[in-house]
């Protein structure tokens, strides 16, 4: 039900926002922007319950309460940076952080279920495995969520690590770059454990393995000056709280 509701509230929301382009009516716009962040909390929601009455999902979080998320940062312009350890992790923090999006591959836009919803919230296609796809993904991502003050979900090392992995994969710079560009704000996300419930390669689940997600303090863009100074920052961000170099 969930599903259907939240692809009804987005659908309406582009409605308003055509409608808004020919009148140019406030009371329009303020119309389409408050249905789709109703859609948004649905779908949060709706998430968040269904994971949290799966048996198997051990999840330690210190997320702030979904309602009253965005009121932290006073600001929708943010880009989560998080570690990619298995398919999970998207899934986990759109139940966890409403009106999230980011990039997807480009297979899921093929799935009769979840191509309605990826298209209707703004997800950006990518091609896995393909780093020019990826950077022109970055771009997108930028201006249609970023320069529109919505908030992104980035994996900057741009593909899940191994099962059992140490460390840390190379981070993109491209990630960072759109960051300084859109100056938007950047909130760290440690992710650990969930390979163990289902990492690279795995085709069934792992029940009843802790995973734990930690949001971090925020880090503004706008105050370094190249993409690779602030890559190289929050890598190391990363490594001095994970225990895993």
């Amino acid at each position: 039900m969930g599903y259907f509701v939240t692809c009804f509230c987005f659908l309406l929301s582009l409605i308003f926002d055509n409608i808004n382009g020919l009148f140019k009516s406030e009371k329009i716009k303020s119309l389409a922007q408050s249905t789709r962040s109703l859609g948004e909390y649905i779908q949060c929601y709706s998430i968040w319950f269904l994971l949290r009455i799966q048996p198997w999902l051990r999840l330690n979080e210190n997320f702030q309460n979904i309602h009253y998320f965005y009121k932290k940062y006073n600001t929708k312009k943010i880009m989560f940076v998080a570690n990619h350890r298995s398919n999970l992790d998207t899934f986990l923090l759109i139940s966890l952080i409403p009106g999230l999006r980011g990039m997807a591959k480009k297979s899921l836009f093929s799935n009769p279920f979840f191509a309605p919803m990826m298209h209707l919230a703004g997800f950006v296609p990518v091609k896995k495995g393909n780093l020019n796809d990826f950077r022109k993904g970055i771009d997108l991502l930028k201006t249609k969520i970023l320069n529109k003050n919505f908030a992104a979900l980035v994996f900057p090392e741009t593909t899940r690590c191994q099962k059992n992995a140490m460390g840390l994969q190379k981070f993109s710079d491209a990630v960072f770059l759109a960051a300084i560009e859109s100056q938007a704000l950047i909130v760290p996300i440690i992710i650990q454990g969930s390979d163990q419930v289902l990492g690279r390669g795995d085709l069934l689940l792992n029940p009843y393995k802790p995973i734990q997600m930690i949001i971090c303090d925020a880090v503004q863009s706008s105050e370094f000056k190249t993409p690779t100074e602030l890559s190289n920052f929050i890598r190391n961000y990363f490594l001095e709280r994970v225990l895993c170099n």
